[in-house]
């Protein structure tokens, strides 16, 4: 099938190649997508992050925003991982229209050994990945910040810092119960950069507690 898209250069296909974003796409794809962003609003940003004190759009919000344009106009998502040549684990995002055509975009995640951080890194990937490509805008959230620079690989705490975590929680189930919802269910997915807000919030927690005992 030839490439043939409106009003977009003949390089255009080799420049998404290069950028790891494969396409087979006509008109039929772009014109959908078209429509669709016309009415699509932004991810609400329902979730909080204690660490930081702000909110942030979820997964979940993400194809929220998209179901009902996207399927109004004959297209759908879906996200794989894959090996890629380099024994590399990567991230695949298709968004596809009924007549056969689609974009498909590839990210390589970082080597995380630890399946509780993996599962973590994948769901941030996740949706970022389907945002991008589904053209949703949004403000950075529980990324913190967007440099130019390249983005360094996720790096998170290690087991002392967790028991450290655990020794200021001190045995209330609780507010162990509520770290783990906000972290993936995993202390061990809290990134390097969180840490001391999250020794902070957990101390506060504990202490809020121990007054209202008193």
């Amino acid at each position: 099938m030839e490439n043939k898209i409106n009003s977009i250069p003949d390089n255009y296909i080799d420049h998404l190649k290069e950028s790891n974003i494969v396409t087979c796409a006509e008109e039929n794809i772009m014109t959908a997508l078209c429509n669709a962003q016309k009415v699509m609003a932004g991810a609400k940003k329902d979730k909080k992050n204690p660490f930081f004190k702000s909110s942030y759009a979820d997964l979940a919000s993400v194809f929220d925003a998209i179901r009902e344009p996207f399927s109004s106009n004959g297209l759908s998502i879906t996200q794989i991982m894959d090996i890629a040549e380099n024994g590399r684990t990567i991230l695949i995002t298709r968004l596809m229209h009924k007549s056969g055509e689609f974009i498909e975009s590839k990210i390589m995640l970082s080597e995380i050994f630890d399946c509780q951080k993996m599962g973590a890194q994948i769901t941030y990937y996740r949706r970022f990945c389907l945002m991008a490509i589904a053209g949703i805008p949004a403000e950075d959230d529980d990324g913190n910040t967007a440099t130019n620079k390249k983005a360094p690989a996720p790096r998170f705490i290690n087991d002392k810092q967790v028991s450290n975590l655990e020794s200021i929680i001190n045995g209330h189930d609780d507010i162990r119960e509520l770290v783990l919802k906000n972290c993936n269910g995993s202390m061990g997915s809290i990134t390097i950069d969180r840490y001391p807000g999250a020794v902070e919030w957990i101390k506060g927690l504990v202490k809020e507690k121990g007054s209202k005992n008193d």
